[in-house]
């Protein structure tokens, strides 16, 4: 496959390895292009146990790869010299699997994965080499089986790899990852043996063995072997793919269990196992009966019946030796410590206590268990998965515990693995029988699966429930404060935040404490008060860094949300700083989950600043960090974010598939996340123009936030679903019904930008609708608003919603000061209002005078929309501008402007907007003396015009009638159809 060679590289001073053709392929073009890609595939791999490629190039006719040169010794090296234990050899499998696992997660299969391409350096860190260059052969094709059968009798072509393939590699079919697991389990398999799986006297023997044999159990051969050890091995080299693990993170799951779970040093060191003329040798065609017979002269059926006997002696021998586990004196008070913890909701202290508990005694199988519970609510999934493997594995079918024990487990488990309904009817059985001492813990417990669920009324009874049976229930106050905030129960919050804190006082509890303040000062910021939420922010970091043991989780997440109110207050450096030590102190202490929470808020915060170049920089990073880190929680989270960012750039053709993945993570157990990932997939539909889909969308995430009982996303999802109805579909009675909803949410909430945005949305519907006076008090609360919280884009807004009242109204001097001024309040910053301010402006100007202009400012509207890709806005300015260029008499320019705006009217179902199209198209064609098709355009317009009765009920339409503007404009179309 190739030569080579050491080198030293005299830049940089280091030693490399350095790759070529082997002269035999040197005028072989599709060799040479074949290394070029692949090892430009490999190159992108980042992995500790990857060997990196440094450099691809040609010298001449030479093309070489330039890649880290690994000191150590090479697996095969290892086996054979049988200097490898089975703790080692299961170690290498594992960071092999790893390696595996990046390079799968990258599109990229191995096809040669053997002991020969993995070196070990001296401390014990494994290197995988040749990703993707091991077979310069092309895909799988229909000469891919002649190609391989040559492989197999060419002798030399490629020693030694035969043994490792996969059957559906030795048959020449197409191979995906599963193809490297078989390999790596050959790998495991000679490993832990000595000795190869598959045997034979030449290389097409060998293959018929991988194609049709299934080698005897590691154990047959090494009988330090355990059997959950063999079963890995015998899994990965499954004949059908289907049979075998489906990636790399399954088996190395796996791995990692029976890795943790081997800790007795007497494991003997496997030794290379020769062959001798005596040993068996399985033919391709022999099946399991002719293998026994050729073993003994004993009858299959009498063998049949002898492992059974076995496996009843020995199930029984288990059954007696099965007894609930003892935990050792010194590690039972630690695990009791670890539940008092956990109790009072001190997850960090508690993991503390059960850690060291589990050091003195790791066949504790409830001290792993809550320490998985300990590692999920500080959000550290991984290990607690871990935790609760190493559990399950210690407490076996839980026969050696207690039932109330084993319905903990099962509980737990179901919510690691986020069935939230399943863990409910557990925790609930758990709170029923629970004995007296036992009962405020159990009720916590069923809070915490209730919450979960996003049953949030039924939480709050079971930590009433506790609190009722034990008022020094310190975690339920903590848990109270928390949902009483989200359910807009702001003096319910602070009550419970309080008596929280005064008990976490009194119990000395410095972590309690850093997580009231904590939840204390996200409430605040939520709540659009910074200064207050900025203090108790810094409370809380200053408690988690005076704590006994640092406790870095809670440090960085104060810090982020630091990061956050500064970046929102207008302080980017003081922001960038506290994100930056969040960064460092998470990479630090290996927290890179953290890590990239703290990515991802940094690029929110360019987000929410309107710095989209800089915001999308940290997210990407954020993304490759949690795919890097295989942290699926976190890439769906960088994937929402730079969905959001898309839609905010009006892009949704980018934007949708970021948001439908994130979605597709969240849609089976993340109800809050996966009601925010469908705000963001019915905006990004409603940008690209499919209303239809974005109403339904929305619908659905209304329905969602319903279930969730979360006042905040219900009235989003009304004032998404009224954005959608008034602003995009001139549905304006509808758009009034939800518009009306949200604001008597928001009426209860102190969080006034949100009241203010949803005021403007009722004034502007009002005065659409003909209800001038009306709107006029909910334009004026919605400025007051706007004034008194310094909210410069609503206040922009409110006075472009009066002007544009004031021009149907007829008050055009009016019209222009007020979009003068909006045009100076929103510069540059607002581009959306800035757009639709020149178009009002536009009309304005030439219903009062001045066409020419008029027609100036609508056209530089109209370049804006195209710019900033929003056809709403540019479907708007082009019927503004063809009314101004009515005015301005050329009539050629209107009738095709106006034309055009209302075929995209009537796609879209605007029909207050088509309906005028018409009218300027007949108006146009009147004035150029084009009467044959003056009266049918103006028929058309009274048609749509009508149809607004059936569409928004008598009431409605009767009331638009009374704008002063519908009226002008309906007289027009009576008299041209009176005249023609």
């Amino acid at each position: 496959m190739g030569e080579v060679f050491l080198a030293e590289d005299t830049r940089l001073d280091r030693s490399v390895a350095i790759k070529l053709l082997p002269a035999k392929s040197l005028g072989d073009e599709h060799a040479r292009r074949r290394l070029l890609r692949e090892a430009k595939v490999a190159a992108t791999l980042d992995h500790q146990n990857i060997c990196p490629i440094y450099e691809v190039d040609v010298e001449g006719d030479t093309t070489f790869i330039v890649m880290q040169y690994v000191e150590g010794e090479s697996l095969s090296s290892k086996i054979d010299s049988g200097q490898i234990d089975l703790g080692e050899a299961i170690d290498i499998a594992a960071q092999i699997a790893e390696a595996l696992a990046e390079a799968h997660s990258r599109n990229v299969v191995h096809r040669d994965i053997k002991p020969g391409n993995v070196m070990v350096t001296p401390r014990g860190q494994v290197k995988v080499l040749d990703f993707g260059l091991a077979k310069l052969l092309p895909q799988p094709s229909e000469d891919s089986r002649a190609e391989t059968l040559s492989l197999l009798t060419d002798i030399g072509t490629i020693v030694g790899t035969v043994r490792y393939m996969s059957p559906e590699q030795a048959k020449g079919e197409t191979v995906d990852a599963r193809s490297d697991i078989f390999s790596l389990g050959a790998l495991l398999y000679e490993s832990v043996t000595g000795t190869p799986a598959f045997h034979g006297a030449n290389k097409v023997e060998i293959c018929g063995q991988v194609i049709h044999v299934d080698p005897p159990p590691p154990s047959q051969l090494n009988p330090n072997v355990p059997r959950e050890l063999d079963g890995i091995v015998l899994k990965a080299l499954a004949k059908r793919t289907v049979d075998r693990y489906q990636t790399a993170d399954e088996l190395l799951a796996d791995l990692s269990r029976v890795r943790e779970a081997l800790n007795d040093p007497s494991y003997a060191r496997t030794r290379p196992m020769t062959l001798t003329g005596h040993a068996p040798r399985t033919g391709a065609l022999d099946t399991l009966s002719g293998v026994l017979r050729k073993k003994t002269n004993v009858p299959v059926g009498l063998i049949i019946v002898g492992v059974v006997a076995a496996f009843g002696i020995w199930g029984g021998l288990r059954l007696l030796r099965a007894g609930p586990h003892q935990p050792s004196p010194e590690a039972r008070p630690l695990y009791e410590t670890g539940r008092a913890y956990l109790r009072v909701g001190a997850y960090f202290q508690a993991s503390k206590a059960l850690e060291r508990a589990i050091e003195l005694d790791k066949e504790f199988a409830l001290a792993h268990a809550r320490l998985a519970e300990a590692y999920a609510e500080i959000g550290n999934t991984d290990d607690a998965n871990r935790e609760f493997l190493l559990a399950r594995s210690v407490a076996g079918d839980g026969g050696r515990l207690p039932d109330a024990d084993v319905s903990y487990l099962r509980a737990l488990e179901a919510t690691l693995a986020r069935e939230f309904p399943r863990a409910l009817e557990y925790y609930d059985g758990i709170a029923d029988k629970a004995a007296d001492p036992d009962k405020p813990s159990a009720y916590l417990d069923l809070g915490r699966a209730y919450e979960r669920n996003e049953n949030i009324d039924n939480a709050i009874a079971s930590y009433m429930k506790a609190i009722e049976i034990d008022k020094q229930s310190v975690a339920a106050y903590l848990r109270l404060g928390i949902l009483y905030g989200r359910q807009n129960k702001l003096e319910d919050a602070k009550d419970a935040f309080d008596k929280a804190e005064k008990r976490y006082k009194a119990l000395s509890n410095s972590e309690g404490l850093t997580e009231v303040f904590y939840q204390r000062g996200l409430l605040l910021n939520a709540r659009g008060k910074h200064n207050e939420a900025r203090m108790e922010l810094q409370r809380a970091l200053e408690q988690a860094r005076t704590q006994t043991v640092e406790n870095r989780y809670q440090e960085i997440k104060a810090l982020l949300q630091l990061s956050n109110i500064s970046y929102n207050d207008g302080d980017p450096d003081q922001g960038g700083r506290l994100a930056t030590e969040a960064i460092e102190k998470a990479r630090d202490s290996g927290k890179e989950s953290l890590a990239t929470d703290a990515l991802i808020d940094l690029g929110n915060s360019f987000m929410f600043r309107g710095d989209y170049d800089q915001a999308e920089k940290y997210l990407l990073k954020a993304l490759d960090s949690a795919q890097k880190d295989r942290s699926p929680r976190n890439e769906a989270r960088a994937r929402l974010q730079l969905g959001s960012l898309n839609v905010q750039r009006a892009d949704p053709d980018k934007a949708i598939p970021y948001i439908e993945a994130a979605q597709a993570f969240y849609q089976p157990g993340y109800k809050r996340e996966s009601s925010r990932a469908l705000i963001l997939l019915g905006r990004a539909h409603r940008q690209k123009g499919d209303y239809d889909a974005a109403l339904k969308i929305f619908e659905e995430q209304l329905r969602l936030a319903t279930e969730l009982s979360d006042p905040s996303q219900v009235a989003l999802s009304h004032q998404s679903i009224a954005g959608l109805l008034g602003d995009y579909l001139e549905r304006y009675p509808e758009a009034l019904t939800h518009v009306d909803a949200s604001c008597e949410i928001y009426e209860r909430s102190p969080k006034s930008s949100n009241l203010g945005y949803g005021l403007l949305a009722r004034g502007t519907l009002l005065w659409q609708l003909g209800r001038g006076k009306e709107a006029d008090v909910a334009l004026k609360r919605a400025l007051l608003i706007a004034g008194e919280g310094s909210y410069e884009e609503l206040m922009a807004w409110v006075r472009l919603s009066d002007a544009q009242m004031a021009l149907s109204w007829g008050r055009f001097a009016e019209a222009k000061a007020e979009t003068q001024s909006v045009l100076t309040l929103a510069g540059a910053k607002f581009k959306d209002v800035t757009i639709e301010a020149t178009f009002t402006l536009g009309l304005a100007q030439a219903l009062s005078g001045s066409p020419k202009a008029g027609v100036s400012s609508c056209e530089a509207a109209v370049r804006a929309a195209e710019e900033q890709r929003l056809p709403r806005l540019l479907w708007r300015a082009r019927l503004a501008l063809a009314e101004a260029m009515l005015e301005a008499r050329d009539a050629q320019a209107a009738v095709r402007l106006a034309l055009d705006a209302q075929q995209e009217f009537q796609r879209s179902g605007q029909h207050v907007s088509e309906w005028r199209a018409w009218l300027i198209a007949a108006r146009a064609s009147r004035l150029a003396d084009n009467q044959p098709v003056v009266r049918d355009y103006a028929a058309r317009a009274d048609r749509v015009l009508a149809s607004l009765q059936q569409k928004w009920g008598a009431e409605a339409y009767n009331s638009y009638l009374t704008r002063p503007d519908t009226q002008t404009y309906r007289k027009q179309v009576i008299n041209m159809l009176a005249v023609n």
